[in-house]
């Protein structure tokens, strides 16, 4: 499967480092959708997050390692994106029947005319940095949006 530069659908006005910790997943939810909305990435904030509780019902999105991979695919979605997270400390994270603490979040928006090809890349590029250890030390010290996309782009090669 062929690798997506992840660097075009990450959203620069969604990529918020070092936030406070959240209560909970609601929480986090209604602001990286907030987030994605305001960058335009998607026109209806209410029905996007509809699509990521319809999606966390299927299986959980909580990947260990701190990490969570929540997302959503509705017409409202005009263009794909990522947001990208970083909490000063973990919050808890319920997805599914399962539960783990999470520090860093990508939000994926997935448009309701991509095809399931194209989404399945994406979650695999993505999963794939997110199996390196190194990787995960970026996510750690990464200081902007630049500095992330730089360290996306030398993993991603």
């Amino acid at each position: 499967m062929e690798c997506v530069n992840l660097g075009e659908v990450l959203v620069k006005e969604a990529v918020v480092l070092d936030h406070d910790p959240f209560k909970d997943k609601d929480e986090m939810f209604d602001f990286l959708a907030g987030k994605l909305n305001s960058a335009g990435v998607v026109t209806d904030k209410e029905a996007y997050k509809k699509a990521l509780y319809e999606r966390e019902e299927m299986g959980p999105t909580y990947m260990g390692n701190f990490i969570g991979l929540p997302h959503g695919k509705c017409d409202e979605v005009i263009k794909p994106g990522i947001a990208f997270c970083r909490c000063k400390e973990p919050f808890t994270y319920q997805s599914c029947g399962e539960e783990g603490k999470v520090k860093y979040v990508f939000m994926l928006a997935i448009a309701g005319t991509q095809s399931g090809d194209e989404y399945m890349r994406v979650l695999a590029t993505l999963a794939g940095l997110l199996a390196h250890e190194e990787f995960l030390a970026v996510l750690e010290t990464c200081t902007s949006y630049e500095d992330l996309l730089d360290k996306i782009n030398e993993f991603n090669k």
